[in-house]
């Protein structure tokens, strides 16, 4: 099956080197000193919330099916060139080998090489449809209503994003106020390269702008005339991936039934200030942690 193949793929980051990198992080370790202290008052009131998408919204990856669907042919026991690319990848960053930029640029190159057309992003959005966290969007859905903006903002291309964001609308009736990701370019409906990237900090790659998720986040609400206050601002989201975003907000992680090591990793070190598992009651709590603290 393979859905529990998206699981173990995910746990290829489980080495004992990816541990110890995280260890070594002051920063994450400053957020679990003191995230009970600065963050846990019940007299804030939140503004804007900020969700991520892979791993978050759905538990899947949309690289990971875009790259199956590209590379669909299978090994004997049943991997996708795709899935085998995908793991390759993720090793990488494991193993210090790679950044997540690098992959992004990686992974877009070999879209171009196998003719990637933007209308197979709705193939994807068929694969992933079923792993949408429905009491995550219910939740987003009341929030909304209560007033708050809430951000999509994926490292992932927004222009599937987009589209993930069309589908929310017409499922659920709810769709996300601002949707931030990696912009690529195309050239007669297909993907011709990366024009940028929406990453874990402010830098340049092989030519490419990358932007930290709170810097695109906080750029894209000034183009809509809103602004960005990380002191009544929060972050929806499932790992340590968004340490540096995590670090400046209130941080609000899902806890998967399964989850793969990062997410492990995250809940053992407690880098966030709530931990909410994903299951049974899992919306009446997400609207109760940001509604109570009103």
């Amino acid at each position: 099956m393979r859905f529990p193949r998206v699981k173990q793929l995910r746990s290829k980051l489980s080495s004992a080197k990816l541990l110890g990198i995280v260890a070594k992080n002051s920063l994450q370790f400053k957020l679990r000193r003191t995230a009970l202290k600065r963050f846990r008052s019940r007299e804030r009131q939140f503004t804007t919330i900020i969700v991520d998408m892979d791993g978050t919204l759905y538990d899947t990856d949309a690289s990971l099916e875009g790259l199956s669907i590209c590379f669909p042919r299978r090994w004997g026991t049943g991997v996708s060139r795709g899935e085998k690319i995908y793991e390759s990848m993720i090793s990488k960053i494991a193993a210090g080998e790679s950044t997540i930029e690098q992959a992004i640029i990686e992974g877009n190159t070999l879209f171009v090489k196998r003719g990637f057309q933007k209308k197979n992003f709705s193939k994807v959005l068929a694969r992933i449809k079923p792993r949408i966290r429905k009491p995550l969007v219910m939740a987003l859905r009341k929030l909304k209503s209560e007033g708050k903006t809430i951000v999509l903002a994926t490292l992932s291309s927004r222009e599937f994003a987009l589209l993930m964001n069309s589908y929310l609308k017409k499922r659920f009736d709810f769709e996300f106020d601002l949707v931030v990701g990696t912009e690529l370019e195309y050239q007669d409906g297909r993907i011709s390269g990366v024009k940028s990237i929406v990453g874990t900090k402010d830098f340049e790659i092989n030519g490419v702008p990358v932007r930290s998720k709170l810097s695109a986040v906080r750029e894209e609400l000034a183009l809509i005339g809103k602004g960005l206050d990380v002191n009544t601002s929060a972050l929806i989201t499932d790992s340590y991936g968004d340490i540096d975003l995590a670090k400046m907000l209130v941080t609000i992680l899902i806890k998967p039934d399964e989850p793969s090591m990062d997410q492990r990793v995250s809940q053992r070190l407690k880098l966030a200030d709530f931990i909410v598992d994903d299951g049974p009651g899992l919306e009446e709590k997400l609207v109760e942690i940001i509604l109570g603290a009103s």
